[in-house]
């Protein structure tokens, strides 16, 4: 399906802002409700960081995000160019480990998944990486006051 936003983000210093801001007018146009907003705009901000990290350093110009809604289902996918990626096959963050002895990394992917009920990374000649949630699911969970999401990945 078609996107309903999508944009070409370059690298630089206002990457994120302008992803932030590109977000933040398709969430209004599509009359998303905050639940999904903030979900969204956290699961940005963590991919913008991975992204800048990991594929700006090897030029590409920056990524393509590409925003939807398709009924009661909001996509998001971030497209680059960097080296291969997989965000998604890194191990788990052993949280219970004291904070010394823990591996850098793994958290911004946590919770990515734990906002969001589906994340799927695929690596065609670019990475990509897709978000979705589902729009009831998000504010009933708000209205019920609970902050605990199902993640899944594929």
């Amino acid at each position: 399906m078609p996107c309903g936003r999508d944009a070409h983000i370059a690298f630089g210093t206002a990457a994120v802002a302008e992803a932030a801001g590109i977000l933040d007018d398709f969430c209004a146009a599509e009359a998303l409700p905050a639940a999904i907003s903030w979900r969204l705009r956290v699961v940005l901000d963590e991919v913008m960081a991975n992204v800048i990290s990991h594929a700006a350093p090897f030029g590409g110009g920056g990524v393509d995000l590409c925003l939807r809604r398709d009924a009661d289902v909001v996509e998001m996918r971030v497209s680059d160019d960097g080296p291969a990626f997989d965000p998604l096959a890194r191990p788990a963050a052993d949280v219970t480990l004291p904070l010394e002895a823990r591996q850098p990394g793994g958290l911004g992917i946590a919770l990515m998944k734990s906002l969001m009920d589906e994340v799927r990374y695929e690596r065609t000649t670019r990475n990509i990486l897709t978000v979705r949630k589902r729009i009831a699911a998000a504010v009933a969970d708000d209205e019920a006051g609970g902050h605990e999401h199902s993640a899944k990945h594929s």
